[in-house]
């Protein structure tokens, strides 16, 4: 008797991950930060605080976790963190203790001080943004990782570049 084998299970890391909170869209995967139609490519320890605080869901992150993840094995101080926090904060136009979105825990860490949306995978709006042409589940349709939807006469036509975020627009997989 033969066992049929499952099919693999896919990972986060196959899909794209992203997160919305207050403006902000961060795509995981290209460490770019969307507010609007500007883009932000963020140096890796502020992209990996962030992603310690959106991971959290609103909960305080310890500083021994982000020590513990951040620099496993080194002898870093309290200092190195609190730079990147504020590198951090500045990327998000937190300036002067003006803390919107990071917030201080005294003698604990830090939280995120607004509610986040993971999300794996995109999702396809149901028309072409440009030309209002109505896309079928199986329809050809490119999208971006704003999930801005597009036909692929529309999307030839913007060299496959969103005219709302700037980033690039690939062919919506198949399911």
């Amino acid at each position: 008797m033969q066992l049929r084998q499952s099919p693999p299970v896919a990972e986060e890391a196959d899909f794209a991950l992203t997160y919305r909170f207050g403006p902000y869209f961060l795509d995981v995967a290209h460490r770019r930060l969307f507010s609007g139609s500007d883009v932000k490519t963020l140096p890796e320890k502020p992209f990996q605080v962030l992603t310690l605080l959106l991971e959290a869901d609103g909960k305080v992150v310890e500083r021994h976790t982000f020590f513990e993840r951040l620099w496993p094995g080194d002898p870093v101080g309290d200092a190195n963190l609190t730079q990147h926090i504020f590198m951090l904060r500045g990327l998000l136009g937190e300036h002067g203790g003006d803390n919107e979105y990071v917030l201080t825990v005294p003698g604990k860490g830090y939280r995120l001080a607004m509610p986040s949306e993971k999300k794996l995978g995109l999702a396809m709006k149901g028309s072409c943004e440009r030309c209002g042409r109505v896309l079928k589940p199986l329809d050809e349709a490119y999208i971006c990782s704003y999930e801005c939807t597009f036909c692929p006469v529309c999307s030839d036509a913007m060299a496959r570049i969103c005219p709302n975020c700037g980033g690039e627009q690939v062919a919506r997989p198949r399911r």
